[in-house]
């Protein structure tokens, strides 16, 4: 049985079974023959409640009429019963949900990039999809309760695997994938494939959501041992450490996400000067995001770093690089897609790969530091959380200090910075 839209010529034989239109019988044409038509009579069934909307559509699988009648009725009935109690005639099941959401989401997302686009549709269709789809046995979604959640909570625990080890994901993790179930659960409430929209539960938020930083002391071991690997380096094990290097200090100092940095463009760099801060000059990035397109003001001495990756290009290339190439890209151009190994191995080698509560770190700590050391310097909660890309929520949620204070130029305020260097170069930047 199936819902859809019927060609009138594909409708042969029509009865109307109780005279008012709610239930029709009818005959299609054979599959393949545009002129014999099939002994098997169909039915097409609305149920007459204001709350009802569309029409089901399926077969009887029978040839006798008055069989095939005796079909359309009592599926009237059952449909009439259901959705009386609140169901729906456009039942979807998750899997075709999915399907067809997965289509539809990238045309609404307001994810800038696709890859992040991918990573939402991709997560939905990892463990929620096998827990609904192999675990429920894909159930019609205007049947799935809150309780159906709350098993899924469990299942996710208890069931997920990385790197082909068992693992027990935070909750926070399972956060965001029903943050995400709950936007595919709306689309199907504006489809009408469910009566009322299901407000999809999440689990209680960690009581220590602090993210894994580093101390000002563990800083410098990390700044230290990055330049005494780059001088131990040789070939393209030296370019590597180099580039990343460059990649963590810039990171350190504006506070972006990973793949914002990754794909910025030469075009997408350029100073700018504020008078009202004694013609400080400040380097501007322009980011895409998730959160859309935002310009980044960086730390004071920041364009040291990307200085040094223009050089080092210059040098390679025997000419300037072109506005419109990468950054952070390999010698062949190609944009460098993740120095994470990289980070992983330099952490190891530093035994800074923990901090004191056991937590991992990772190159995405490189921004929590930015936050938690630009709150301790007392700048704007409001300023930096536009300069980062997310909400003051998020930042009380996670680092737990609000500054009240609104100066426009705090938002590359340090205690303490050396003037930065005088060059006669010439940058496009």
């Amino acid at each position: 049985m199936r819902i859809g839209v019927i060609s009138m010529t594909d409708v042969n034989n029509k009865v109307d079974v109780r005279g008012d239109g709610s239930v029709i019988l009818y005959q299609r044409l054979k599959f393949g023959s545009k002129t014999e038509i099939s002994d098997i009579f169909h039915m097409r069934i609305r149920i007459p409640l204001s709350a009802s909307k569309g029409y089901f559509r399926g077969s009887t699988g029978e040839s006798n009429q008055g069989r095939a009648t005796q079909v359309a009725l009592n599926k009237f009935d059952e449909l009439y019963k259901k959705v009386k109690g609140g169901g729906t005639l456009l039942g979807k099941s998750f899997k075709d949900l999915f399907n067809e959401w997965k289509v539809h989401y990238p045309k609404v997302s307001n994810e800038s990039l696709p890859q992040y686009i991918e990573w939402s549709i991709n997560r939905i269709g990892n463990y929620p999809y096998t827990f609904f789809v192999d675990e429920k046995g894909n159930p019609k979604v205007d049947t799935i309760t809150p309780q159906d959640f709350k098993e899924y909570f469990i299942y996710r625990k208890n069931n997920s695997v990385k790197k082909g080890v068992p693992y027990s994901p935070s909750n926070n993790t399972i956060r965001k994938e029903c943050t995400l179930l709950g936007q595919m659960f709306s689309y199907a409430f504006e489809k009408g494939y469910l009566p009322k929209e299901l407000k999809v539960s999440r689990p209680s938020p960690e009581k220590d959501s602090r993210r894994p930083s580093f101390t000002k002391d563990e800083w410098r071991k990390l700044t230290t041992g990055m330049r005494r690997r780059v001088k131990d380096g040789w070939g393209a094990h030296k370019r590597d450490r180099f580039i990343l290097n460059q990649y963590v200090l810039i990171l350190a100092n504006c506070g972006v996400r990973l793949g914002e940095l990754r794909n910025i463009k030469w075009s997408d760099v350029r100073r700018e000067t504020y008078e009202d801060d004694g013609d400080t000059v400040r380097l501007i990035i322009l980011v895409k995001g998730k959160t859309g397109i935002r310009e980044v003001v960086c730390n004071k001495g920041t364009e040291v770093f990307f200085e040094r990756l223009y050089d080092n290009r210059k040098e390679e290339l025997n000419a300037h690089p072109s506005p419109d190439t990468f950054v952070f890209c390999h010698q062949d151009g190609t944009p460098i897609k993740t120095m994470r190994k990289a980070f992983d191995s330099l952490l190891d080698d530093l035994d800074l790969k923990q901090n004191s509560m056991g937590k991992n770190r990772t190159l995405y700590s490189l921004r929590h530091m930015y936050a938690t050391f630009r709150l301790s310097e007392e700048v704007s909660p409001y300023l930096l959380a536009k300069q980062m890309g997310t909400s003051v929520e998020m930042l009380e949620k996670h680092y737990g200090q609000v500054v009240n204070r609104l100066v426009a130029t705090q938002i590359t305020k340090t205690r303490s910075r050396q003037t930065v260097r005088v060059t006669e170069k010439v940058y496009p930047f």
